[in-house]
């Protein structure tokens, strides 16, 4: 046996198990009171808490936004995720050229051989049309795509798919079982009252979130619900951040619509409070961080039911590219966020708020499995699944500072956070790829996933 960890609390979806663990060729082999085979490697958890490896579908490596580039490439946003014990990570392909095999590829090679935890890729559908879909197809079925992104607004950027092509994509995602993820906000909303406060000259950042209020995600919430219901299409709407957003999710789902919420870490952690501080643009990300009582009308949807995953949206800029801009429209939106998923979750959520350890496992592991197609080889330590786990010392406290982080930006946005708990170690088929904070892969070892759906997701 290659690897063998003792004196596990093992947590899966029916709670903890106090166990040993088996891993050879990268895959759990046994799962045992004792394993009483020697292993070439011992590893001692000492009685800690031991979660399936959290798999972050929503990162931006190696992004380009207007005329910057997010701090951390594959390598560096990998070794951070790493160290927060993400073991699986899916990026994006932002297509520049109606070839999206090509472009598929070409976001590919910026990826292989540069990561050091296991990655996907999602590809984010700007427009539609015979060639178009010729090609999803052919990625659907050669590339082990499992998911597509739409945007409902950002058209001046050449992001936004209008209703009909939204339409149409979720027919034949529909069709071929392929999850459709969205950023929703109202597009004609956000232009509305983004002109009206330039023409005021209201310029600073608590505008930015008061220009895309509560209404422009739960409008645009509401219309991918009746599309998913219609088409038959799964859809996810990533990064919600706002009680009346999740309101339209809770009344869909009671519906039987299929239709998921992802929100993260920093939605659950700051209110748009944050933006009228002397450095308040650093905090801009869309959508905006919102009011007190969205943040916790979203702890109510992580506890009990209304969200699905948890995903960073790390997507993360200097402060060199953050600070200094007049209008904040011109402030480049996106945060870090992929290290600190399992620990803002259990210190502000087990700890604080009563969430429990298997829905924690619901949230950061199984359901993302699910939802992406990458259950059941990840999602849960199980026999037969590979070895993805990670170590978390509920007895040590961490303040999450640009010093005990690993991302490269050269700030935190949690620096005055301080958790209660630290990730310890982090397996990526049973390689011991990060501990203490210190990583210990090299770039390279993390593989391409070809993903395929099924299942379902929990509560």
């Amino acid at each position: 046996m290659d690897l063998v960890v003792k004196n596990c609390k093992i947590v899966g979806l029916d709670g903890l198990t106090e166990a040993e663990l088996g891993v050879e060729n990268g895959k759990v082999v046994k799962i045992a009171r004792v394993v009483e085979e020697r292993g070439e490697r011992t590893y001692d958890a000492k009685g800690r808490l031991v979660f399936p490896g959290v798999i972050d579908g929503h990162v931006h490596f190696n992004l380009k936004y207007g005329d910057y580039y997010t701090a951390d490439d594959f390598t560096s946003g990998t070794a951070a995720a790493a160290c927060g014990g993400v073991t699986t990570v899916i990026d994006f392909v932002t297509p520049e050229s109606r070839d999206y095999v090509e472009e598929f590829r070409k976001r590919r090679a910026e990826a292989d051989g540069n990561t050091i935890v296991d990655y996907g890729l999602h590809v984010s559908v700007t427009d539609y049309g015979a060639d178009i879909i010729e090609g999803l197809v052919k990625l659907f079925r050669e590339e082990g795509l499992a998911s597509v992104k739409i945007f409902t607004a950002y058209s001046k950027r050449g992001l936004m798919l209008d209703d009909g092509k939204l339409y149409r994509l979720m027919q034949l995602c529909s069709k071929h079982n392929v999850l459709v993820m969205a950023h929703c906000e109202n597009e004609w909303l956000i232009n509305k009252f983004v002109d009206e406060f330039l023409e005021e000259g209201k310029v600073e950042p608590i505008y930015h979130s008061w220009s895309r209020p509560d209404i422009v995600e739960a409008e645009a919430v509401q219309r991918l619900a009746y599309f998913s219901e219609v088409t038959g299409a799964e859809s996810l709407v990533v990064h919600l951040s706002s009680k009346a957003g999740l309101e339209k999710i809770v009344e869909a789902r009671s519906k039987r619509v299929r239709i998921h919420a992802e929100t993260c870490p920093h939605y659950l952690v700051f209110t748009e409070d944050v933006y009228r501080e002397a450095d308040g643009a650093k905090y801009i990300m869309s959508p905006p961080l919102k009011k007190k009582a969205d943040m916790e009308a979203l702890w109510g949807g992580v506890v009990g039911d209304g969200i699905s995953t948890i995903g960073s949206d790390h997507a993360c800029f200097n402060l060199s590219n953050k600070l200094g801009h007049r209008r904040f429209v011109d402030v480049p939106g996106g945060v870090a966020g992929t290290e600190v998923i399992a620990m803002v979750l259990f210190s502000e959520g087990v700890l604080k708020r009563g969430l429990a350890l298997e829905r924690m496992v619901e949230l950061t592991s199984y359901n993302p499995a699910v939802l992406y197609g990458l259950y059941p080889s990840k999602g849960l330590i199980r026999v037969g699944g590979d070895a993805d786990f990670y170590v978390l010392d509920p007895s040590q406290r961490m303040r999450l500072s640009r010093e005990n982080l690993h991302s490269k930006i050269d700030h935190s946005i949690y620096e005055n956070l301080e958790v209660g708990c630290r990730v310890v170690a982090t397996f990526s088929r049973g390689e011991l790829v990060a501990e203490n904070g210190e990583v210990m892969a090299k770039p390279g070892r993390g593989k391409y996933l070809y993903r395929r759906r099924g299942g379902e997701v929990g509560s």
